[in-house]
């Protein structure tokens, strides 16, 4: 019953734990998230007696949720690489594991969407936020401010626009006034040389 949905399960748990102001992971809205999952997509169809015979073995069902989830993060990684039929949430969960695999403690924050943050990643005592725009046109000026924005609010070293597509030169030319890096997603593999070029310049 869990594999058939565990790519979903695994880029909601991607989109739900964040972080407090202080760095420490917050795990509410996941186990929120496996109770929902749990309520409409696995009691339905048990029988009374293979609830019974499971609490009889002292197995919880969302231990077992969570477990799966967990094998099956490091078997990997839901978005291996990008796709023109990915979502927004997909494209930030993408870039988020992009990071993770060259060496970035990143996450995806939902509470933090309003100013300007998709993804918090920390790394070698840097910290950075980025804004992910999966676009079918230029990216403009907003991408920029919003990024700019949170920088700011989660007192960051950086901030990132990352796109699928290029940049207009007014975004271009007010990112370069405001300090924010404009990449490619492709750029997130060699994010920690970029910004250590960055620092020196």
């Amino acid at each position: 019953m869990i594999e058939p949905h565990l790519k979903a399960l695994r880029t909601r748990k991607l989109q739900l734990i964040t972080s407090d102001a202080y760095g420490k992971p917050q795990f509410e809205r996941w186990g929120k998230e496996v109770e929902y999952f749990i309520s409409n997509h696995i009691h339905p169809f048990l029988s009374p007696s293979e609830v019974a015979d499971l609490q009889k073995g002292g197995t919880r069902i969302d231990d077992l949720v969570r477990k799966h989830v967990a094998m099956a993060e490091t078997r990997d990684p839901v978005f291996p690489t990008f796709s023109d039929h990915m979502s927004p949430s997909e494209f930030e969960a993408f870039c988020a594991e992009e990071l993770r695999r060259n060496g970035w403690e990143a996450r995806v924050t939902l509470q933090s969407r309003d100013q300007g943050v998709d993804v918090i990643a920390e790394k070698d005592r840097m910290r950075i936020v980025l804004q992910c725009k999966l676009y079918s046109s230029p990216v403009g000026n907003s991408a920029v401010q919003e990024a700019a924005a949170g920088r700011a609010h989660e007192q960051a070293d950086f901030g990132i626009v990352v796109s699928n597509q290029r940049y207009t030169e007014p975004a271009e030319q007010l990112a370069a006034t405001n300090g924010i890096l404009l990449l490619h997603y492709r750029d997130l593999k060699d994010l920690s040389t970029l910004l250590h070029t960055t620092q020196k310049a």
